[in-house]
């Protein structure tokens, strides 16, 4: 064989590894692959495949820990609450849990007591019927954890969540720590998009929200998309819109706020009550919105209550006069003087406020 020819079989042998390698991997990010007949539960490996109709109940009562979901709409007549390890997951918006009239939660992690590694993922929960919340993640203990972690480490992924009378997702719980919430968009909440926290004594910590977004429905004096109590808590890429009080409403401590956007709100787009937190990056659109009930002069892009160790870097407050309308958003940022005075609001932006870009108070 010459030099060329063993090459060239080289060549195409290390093509030849390179499909096998992709294939192993797209095969590993694609999902279960469960083919099923509509009409009846079946089983590929760990999956348990629940028809449209079916109960998740039933299959999780039943033992199952890996429950595939297909299209179409799934009875929830009762809180579906997932145990230890457990994982959801659907086809996207086209997978849809409708609960019954007098549910007043769709799903439960935890319910007071220990979870650990639950995922949820894909799928979408309709609770329009009534339901008061979407998703409760409600942790407290860790017996069981595996190798006895003091973290739940549950997951939320890519998740469609439309009109809870309360609140679309709301954590709970002293251990509920490094659960992560991605790609979950809730629209058309009652109360909050997303609740962090009851109180500060019971709050989370240690905790993510990655490129999630909600909405919400009623001016309660204190609603928002995102309610943030608790610490060490990272939103990044996160967005609060046509909120009809707060889109970000800032209870807790030592959080990191990066590329967040806060648009269109009746009141502050980030009302930052508590001290101590990092703002990066992050952007405020026309607080005061005429469209969701608010009125010219009244609402800030950010505003900072208790600023003496809070840092606002590089982010940007406007008004963009939206249909041609005179601005609404009163200050692009709404600051204690401390913070203008020791540099922690520093390479801001913004235009057309009705009364300027800073307020120092």
């Amino acid at each position: 064989m010459t030099g060329e020819e063993r090459a060239h079989r080289r060549r195409a042998v290390l093509r030849g590894a390179t499909f096998t390698a992709a294939g192993a991997t797209a095969g590993l990010f694609a999902g279960p692959a469960v083919h099923a007949a509509t009409g009846g539960d079946t089983e590929t490996g760990p999956w348990r495949h629940v028809a449209p109709g079916d109960s998740i109940a039933d299959a999780v009562a039943g033992g199952a820990r890996a429950i595939a979901l297909g299209e179409g709409d799934y009875p929830v007549d009762e809180t579906l609450v997932l145990p230890h390890g457990c994982q959801v997951r659907g086809i996207g918006q086209l997978t849809r849990l409708v609960p019954a009239e007098g549910v007043g939660t769709v799903l439960a992690i935890g319910e007071g007591g220990p979870a650990y590694g639950v995922q949820v993922a894909d799928l979408a929960i309709d609770c329009s019927p009534g339901a008061a919340t979407a998703v409760d993640v409600h942790i407290v203990g860790r017996e069981g954890n595996w190798k006895g972690d003091n973290d739940a480490a549950c997951r939320l992924d890519n998740l469609w969540i439309w009109g809870p009378a309360e609140d679309g997702v709301v954590y709970r719980g002293t251990d509920n720590r490094s659960v992560v919430t991605s790609r979950v968009r809730v629209r058309q909440a009652g109360r909050y998009g997303f609740r962090i926290g009851e109180s500060s004594e019971s709050a989370p910590s240690d905790c993510w929200w990655i490129a999630c977004e909600a909405t919400t429905t009623t001016a309660t004096g204190s609603s928002a998309g995102f309610l943030v109590r608790g610490a060490n808590h990272f939103l990044q890429a996160c967005k609060a819109w046509y909120c009809r009080d707060y889109g970000f409403h800032v209870l807790g401590t030592r959080n990191k706020f990066l590329g967040c956007e806060a648009q269109d709100t009746r009141s502050h787009g980030f009302n930052i009550e508590w001290d101590m937190n990092l703002f990066n990056g992050c952007s405020a659109d026309t607080a005061g919105m005429w469209d969701v009930g608010g009125r010219p002069d009244e609402a800030d892009g950010f505003y900072v209550a208790d600023g003496d160790r809070t840092s606002i870097t590089g982010c940007q407050s406007f008004d963009r006069g939206p249909k041609g309308r005179p601005p609404q958003q009163r200050f692009g940022f709404n600051v204690p003087a401390t913070m203008l005075d020791e540099g922690r609001l520093s390479g801001h932006s913004g235009w057309d406020n009705v009364r300027g870009l800073v307020n120092r108070r």
